[in-house]
């Protein structure tokens, strides 16, 4: 808890305003009573009421100057010099109030105001509160902008960490696979595969080069699922019939929007944890389907008969974990990631809502 009195003062016009609704709540409580008990007899208490009005009014701009030169400021310094400032300001619009009224009463017949001295540390005390509750008001506002300004700033220090994760995902490529990748075109070479070693080549350039062109932080499902079937080439290449690859998507998703690399860690997983490590065929299935006003994705790597992984490493719950964070960064509690095993498999299932102003149809 901070020991200084950190708030956002209210905007001049914000604290006229402010000003403006107080005293018109004081004036429709006073007024209204001294009419019916005929302290408003004529011509001169009338001028007398609204010029103590008036300079009550104006003198409000000193508790408003000192709360802005109090920003910032120690509360030990800003309790005790904030009750004096509003003393002395009730102290300058009490004197204003009655000189106003001897002043007018020199040139048109008025009653001669009650000048003792309780009368006067009442009238005091009145205006006292009432410019207790009016700087009331200005900390209201003041505190109120600041929760604002803070949460404005909160959101723009997630959207900064958002693009700063996604940067560093595009470029911390996983040296695993880049090396299994050279070393694959490599053995083709020396095979004197060459056709397959270009081909295999040119999709792990495009593969790179779409991960580099991303910029955004969300994009249509199609062109996601575009970058993980790059991936998905290269790694057919390497382990041949070994791996198997389906992709299901319904019909009428291919627009809907989602993070940038939701799934390429996802897949990242499947291969690493998954088919690298059983010693027969698998299968890697993407499926995206509609549920509701839900996108529902699933990424699942299977393998045949007994060919269990050799290896099961904790990489799944890294990959979870990092998916999981964005997920909640970007839609808070709309979205979820659920993952576990399945019969001789594994799977991954994202679930993110579907905005309702999308036209959901599929990526040209």
């Amino acid at each position: 808890m901070t020991n200084r009195f950190d708030i956002v003062p209210p905007t001049p016009k914000q604290a006229a305003q402010l000003t403006a609704v107080m005293w018109g709540a004081v004036c429709s409580v006073i007024m209204p009573g001294q009419f019916l008990a005929g302290q408003v007899a004529g011509l001169g208490e009338l001028m007398a009421l609204i010029w103590g009005t008036t300079s009550s009014i104006l003198l409000t701009v000193l508790p408003y100057a000192m709360l802005r030169w109090a920003v910032g400021k120690r509360l030990v310094l800003v309790i005790p010099l904030g009750v004096a400032g509003l003393f002395l300001t009730a102290t300058l619009q009490t004197a204003a109030d009655y000189g106003g009224q001897f002043a007018i009463h020199e040139f048109l017949p008025t009653r001669i105001p009650d000048h003792s001295s309780q009368a006067l540390l009442v009238v005091n005390m009145i205006y006292m509160m009432i410019d207790a509750c009016n700087l009331s008001l200005f900390v209201i506002t003041g505190t109120i902008r600041e929760i604002r300004l803070r949460e404005r700033e909160l959101a723009e220090a997630r959207v900064v960490q958002l693009e700063t994760e996604l940067t560093m995902l595009r470029l911390q490529l996983n040296p695993h696979f880049l090396c299994n990748s050279l070393n694959v075109v490599s053995s083709l070479i020396v095979t004197g595969r060459t056709s397959e070693a270009n081909q295999m080549t040119e999709g792990l350039a495009n593969f790179l080069q779409a991960s580099m062109d991303i910029e955004t932080q969300s994009l249509p499902l199609a062109e996601e699922l575009e970058t993980v079937e790059r991936y998905l080439e290269i790694e057919g290449a390497r382990f041949g019939e070994r791996l198997e690859i389906i992709m299901d998507v319904a019909a009428g998703l291919g627009a809907a929007p989602v993070p940038s690399f939701l799934l390429q860690p996802l897949v990242e997983n499947a291969i690493k944890h998954g088919v690298e490590t059983v010693s027969g065929k698998s299968e890697i299935a993407i499926r995206a389907r509609r549920e509701d006003d839900m996108l529902v994705l699933t990424v699942e790597n299977r393998w045949e008969g007994e060919n269990a992984p050799q290896d099961r490493r904790d990489g799944h719950g890294i990959g979870l974990a990092n998916t999981r964070t964005r997920l909640e960064m970007v839609y808070a509690d709309a979205a979820s990631l659920e993952g576990g095993p399945i019969d001789q498999g594994y799977r991954a299932t994202i679930r993110l809502p579907i905005p309702p102003a999308v036209g959901l149809r599929d990526a040209a």
